[in-house]
């Protein structure tokens, strides 16, 4: 394999085996020669050799495996698939469960987390425990490495500012009433970006109720003068909006610009083609992983990341800096 490969038998061993580090461009060669010479590691021999067990846990928290959260369940499909990719098995765990057995009944070698904020119970679990881990989602600003997140506040924050340059001035934000970091940052990146033009923000955040949601989207699409621009939180409320418009005969894109967030399934389903900022869940998975079987390896010192969600311009709302 490392000659079909072009790589040293060091490099081959790597990439199976989850460890050191390879560059995404070497790592994707050897693990296409894996797949076309049809290797398959025994995973009984490598346990034995290793004293592990080939399997990452990802406790699964109240309503990650609801049907409507698709974005979470596209985000665990991705873990799967970073982690089968690097020769391990993701283990869905009970988010309810006691992290401490789990751990110590050795039937997995590293935990990763998502929805984690400041102050996460299970973080402090596995920092006592000595668990290697990693997470999704931003922990104690002292505790700088083991985490990814995105950074909705910013990412909201250029994609309203660019709306504001393309001309609109009526611009609103639709998101949820809750006490989700995630929801509020969207919302702060919205806020930044409507205060740096002197405008008033129109903020709109019912409560996760289908009837309440309904209830805000039509008032915004009913007010006088109505906005020009709705920035949404979710692909899942632009949907909404699409639906109301819809029936009020209001032209997306044409007539009303909305935007969403996550990227996901809903933002494929939507026509016209749904302007949104997409969570690069795919970079996220492989982070996850590769950082999950570097702390099983002893490195303790690599950094946190933070990064912003993609932009994918939709037909939906154009970003053009409007002339004249």
């Amino acid at each position: 394999m490392a000659r079909a490969a072009n790589v040293s038998s060091q490099t081959v061993s790597n990439v199976l085996n989850g460890r050191g580090r390879v560059a995404e461009s070497t790592r994707q060669r050897v693990q296409d020669v894996i797949h076309r010479m049809g290797y398959r590691p025994h995973a009984g021999a490598a346990s034995l050799r290793t004293r592990r067990s080939g399997r990452i846990a990802h406790p699964i928290q109240p309503g990650e495996l609801d049907p409507s959260n698709t974005i979470m369940l596209e985000f665990i499909r991705a873990l799967t698939a970073a982690a089968g990719r690097r020769n391990h098995n993701l283990v869905l765990a009970d988010g309810d469960g006691d992290i401490e057995s789990l751990v110590h009944s050795g039937a997995v070698d590293a935990v990763v987390l998502a929805d984690v904020v400041a102050g996460d119970p299970r973080v402090s679990a596995l920092l006592r425990l000595g668990v290697p881990f990693a997470c999704f989602g931003r922990i104690e600003p002292e505790l700088s490495r083991n985490w990814i997140d995105v950074d909705g506040r910013a990412s909201v924050r250029d994609l309203t500012a660019r709306l504001l340059r393309a001309g609109h001035e009526r611009i609103a934000f639709l998101g949820y009433a809750t006490q989700s970091r995630w929801d509020s940052d969207r919302e702060a990146g919205f806020r930044d970006a409507v205060a740096a033009t002197g405008l008033v923000a129109r903020v709109h955040k019912p409560p996760l109720d289908p009837a309440a949601v309904r209830d805000a989207i039509g008032a915004l699409l009913d007010a006088t003068p109505r906005p020009t621009a709705i920035v949404t939180g979710s692909d899942v409320l632009a949907g909404g909006v699409y639906v109301a418009a819809s029936r009020r005969k209001i032209r997306i894109g044409d007539e009303l610009a909305v935007t969403g967030f996550d990227g996901g399934l809903v933002a494929g389903l939507l026509s016209p083609s749904l302007t949104t900022l997409a969570i690069p869940l795919q970079y996220v998975g492989n982070w996850l992983v590769d950082r999950a079987l570097a702390e099983i390896n002893g490195a303790t010192d690599l950094p946190s990341e933070l990064i912003t969600a993609e932009l994918i311009a939709g037909e939906s709302a154009s970003l053009d800096v409007a002339s004249g």
